[in-house]
């Protein structure tokens, strides 16, 4: 089970950082899913096609030797398979996913498939990359600019995790600022509502943010020492471990 799917808020921006800072020793590849359009062509200065439409289109068995032919390199080293930039298109793309390429690449033990799924859906299982996902992450940015607004959106996130619960799906939620509460206080107050999770605080990083979607001028070995990226080693450690979680139980159910 290979497929880690990022949903929720700032979800492309957590998924670039994710990839761009998943250990070396793996491969990890990264496919824009977000039913309301694509952004990552754009952010990568690449044309539009081959995108998740080509790939469905043309991958009509789901063999992986196919998909990777149609992946996309960009500047950064990363792989990725883009979404079509146009709503209609890229949701008609997700939804035929789950007929071909999805069971391939959650059964595959590399790469690793990071998928950009956007915002969570009500009903989260709907989503095929969702729905097919070893682990999830969550991304949820916090109301800064009261306690009261922070609150509401932690009851909502609760209400989305638990939602999650009917899939077979490992759950890391990824916070991005750091007020009005402290990590240590939302994942206490996520356990006593939904069940314990690992929680990883992400940091506001404009620069970082501004970096993937095209911004120039940033040196690869500043954009590694700065906030966001040094947060998504951390996330990519949650994750991976998660991951093996998941896949020992796999392999423990099939003994």
């Amino acid at each position: 089970m290979a497929i880690i799917a990022v949903a929720g808020d700032a979800c492309t921006t957590t998924a670039v950082a994710l990839a761009s800072a998943w250990p070396a020793s793996e491969d990890a590849i990264l496919v824009e899913a977000d039913p309301t359009g694509g952004d990552l062509a754009a952010w990568f200065d690449m044309t539009t096609s081959p995108s998740l439409s080509t790939v469905v289109t043309r991958v009509l068995d789901g063999a992986w030797p196919e998909i990777e032919r149609l992946t996309r390199l960009a500047d950064s080293g990363l792989r990725i398979i883009p979404a079509p930039p146009r709503a209609g298109e890229a949701a008609q793309a997700v939804g035929e996913s789950s007929r071909s390429i999805v069971t391939t690449l959650a059964t595959l033990r590399s790469p690793v498939v990071i998928a950009d799924t956007g915002r969570l859906q009500p009903s989260p299982a709907t989503h095929p990359f969702v729905g097919s996902s070893a682990v999830t992450i969550v991304v949820h940015h916090q109301a800064a600019q009261s306690s009261r607004a922070a609150a509401v959106r932690l009851q909502r996130l609760a209400d989305q995790l638990d939602a999650m619960s009917s899939i077979p799906t490992s759950v890391v939620v990824a916070v991005i600022g750091a007020t009005p509460f402290e990590i240590g206080e939302i994942e206490s107050f996520l356990a006593e509502s939904v069940g314990s999770s690992p929680v990883v605080g992400l940091p506001v990083d404009e620069l970082s943010a501004a970096v993937f979607g095209g911004r120039t001028g940033v040196s690869g070995r500043r954009l590694a020492r700065l906030p966001l990226m040094r947060a998504a080693r951390d996330l990519a450690s949650a994750a991976e471990h998660a991951l093996s979680k998941a896949a020992d139980g796999l392999w423990r159910g099939t003994r």
